[in-house]
């Protein structure tokens, strides 16, 4: 499949997902998820409920490091929001955080938790992990959370991150990795490329 329809699927599919995330995955998403995958409960309590609702991810990129204060944070693929409204916790006022996302019905479900949350240092933003809207050397860390293995072109997704960290920034991903290639039935599985 060429790029373009990789990321209309997936577009579609986070259109579904930002409707209703319940039932959307073979693995649980919500506060379930994110419980197992270790965030703390004082976390959990603290965000709006819907956003914590909308949580899907595959793994917790804060196990390799807290973000500090006055950081700037940015979350390729942030969804409904979690991860950025957790960042923005931890950089505080003198911080900012860039949640970054290409499907326009999870930035409203991530837009109306922020406002349900009231965090004034969250900017959410219409944009690819393959061309970020963000400047070059801006970001102290980069996030993300099982986005990376649904980029279109790796290569560029990656190139991009490095583009906007500043020089001795940090990078911390969750995400799916492949150990042997994929049979031939799910190299051109729709749902494959998009769950």
């Amino acid at each position: 499949m060429d790029s373009d329809r990789v990321r209309e699927i997936i577009r579609r599919r986070y259109a579904a997902i930002a409707a209703d995330p319940a039932g959307q995955f073979r693995y649980p998403v919500g506060r379930e998820s994110a419980e197992n995958l270790g965030y703390p409960a004082d976390v959990l309590e603290a965000l709006p409920p819907d956003v914590v609702r909308y949580f899907v991810g595959v793994g917790n990129p804060f196990r390799l490091g807290d973000p500090e204060a006055g950081m700037r944070v940015v979350d390729v693929g942030c969804g409904a929001g979690f991860d950025s409204l957790v960042a923005a916790r931890r950089v505080g006022p003198a911080g900012r955080v860039i949640g970054v996302d290409m499907s326009r019905e999870m930035l409203l479900v991530a837009r109306a938790g922020l406002s349900i949350d009231g965090a004034v240092n969250v900017t959410f933003a219409a944009g690819r992990a393959e061309d970020l809207p963000v400047s070059a050397d801006w970001a102290d860390l980069v996030i993300s959370n099982g986005v990376l293995n649904l980029a279109a072109c790796k290569v560029s997704a990656f190139a991009e991150i490095a583009r906007v960290l500043r020089p001795g920034g940090r990078f911390q991903a969750a995400d799916l990795i492949l150990v042997k290639d994929l049979p031939e039935d799910l190299r051109t599985d729709e749902f494959a490329w998009s769950g």
